[in-house]
């Protein structure tokens, strides 16, 4: 697997021991309330660390609370956590949290957005 993909199953599976499912980009249609989506974006690459934006959003239907709990969930889980892999040594930190208004209001949204500093581990020939 590359890099990237390696991350991105990282934070699936970790996202995955918080309530709801869990989802890369976008969520099916027929999704139950609540679920989590996520997506990554590099940010910057200096030649020994990517950096990327890893933005989390929480959509619950109904109670503010539920969605809040998860997201209180999502944050304790990654703020300032390493997660140490064979190819790859990620580290979290949180950078945002908003709620944000959907024109369906009986939608909860809210937003999370974390720096990810990463260290490729390359296999020595």
């Amino acid at each position: 697997m590359s890099k990237t993909a390696d991350l991105r199953k990282l934070v699936r599976e970790k996202l995955q021991t918080t309530q709801g499912e869990t989802y890369h980009q976008y969520a099916p249609a027929n999704a139950v309330y609540p679920y989590k989506t996520f997506t990554l974006k590099s940010v910057l690459f200096t030649g020994f660390r990517d950096d990327f934006d890893l933005c989390v959003d929480i959509w619950g239907r109904g109670d503010w609370k539920v969605v809040e709990e998860i997201a209180d969930q999502v944050e304790k889980l990654l703020q300032d956590s390493n997660f140490p892999q064979d190819t790859i040594l990620p580290t979290f930190f949180r950078d945002n949290r908003y709620n944000l208004d959907d024109p369906d209001k009986t939608l909860q949204h809210i937003q999370l957005r974390f720096l990810v500093q990463m260290y490729e581990i390359y296999e020595e020939e």
